[in-house]
């Protein structure tokens, strides 16, 4: 079954570790993104992992390799048991972050962006293409730079599985229906995004903000459920 990972889109350690205290026993993994890494460190990782999650952590590093390949090592050591680097970026800086992996004892995850769901067709800055097409080429240039799968809408996983039938694909932006989208542009049910073959939904809030998550989660586990 697809894994689902809950966004803890948080600028506070309380609140993320409210959440997951709620949710627990409930899903397995948590998301730890940029807001909530600058305003608590590694230590809300190690707060995480000591509950009993596995942690997605989503810096969306792109920098130039030796940075790249620095950072990789400092999530490494964090806890994160998986994390992500933006394709865009080049070859040489994603096989820093391969490279980072390899060399360690602990080894997570690496997927790679594609095109982030909160843009929409004719905004990406560098190319007209339809972004679906934007997004395989990057998803093929991800498995043969030997990362481990990519980020994508759900709109994108089919092709993406198509082509490359081996690579990971994390699916942002999921919404059951109903609810805002807020700054998302590319979204997918759950249900859909698994039948297209997803490996893991990230969900953040569709459940965070919901009067009830557990619910919620609730919703979503029996939409994955019914596509299968």
């Amino acid at each position: 079954m697809p894994e689902l990972v809950i966004a803890l889109d948080y600028d506070d350690a309380l609140e993320a570790l409210n959440m997951a205290t709620c949710l627990r026993g409930h899903v397995n993994w948590v998301k730890v993104g940029l807001e909530l890494f600058v305003s608590e460190g590694p230590r809300i990782l190690h707060s995480l992992r000591g509950v009993g999650y596995k942690v997605f952590l989503d810096l969306k590093l792109h920098d130039i390799p030796n940075t790249v390949h620095g950072a990789t090592l400092a999530c490494i050591t964090a806890g994160a048991n998986l994390l992500t680097v933006h394709l865009s970026g080049g070859q040489r800086m994603c096989q820093a972050a391969v490279d980072a992996i390899a060399s360690s004892a602990n080894k997570p995850l690496l997927y790679g962006v594609t095109v982030l769901t909160s843009l929409g067709d004719g905004e990406l800055p560098f190319s007209k293409a339809p972004l679906v097409h934007v997004a395989l080429e990057l998803a093929d240039l991800a498995k043969s730079w030997g990362l481990d799968g990519v980020v994508c809408s759900g709109l994108d996983v089919g092709a993406i599985k198509q082509r490359n039938s081996g690579l990971g694909c994390l699916v942002p932006g999921i919404r059951l229906g109903g609810e805002r989208q807020d700054d998302q542009r590319r979204v997918s049910s759950p249900g859909q995004a698994v039948a297209d073959g997803a490996d893991f939904l990230v969900v953040g809030r569709p459940v965070t903000r919901a009067a009830d998550p557990i619910a919620a989660v609730a919703s979503i586990v029996a939409d994955i459920s019914s596509a299968k």
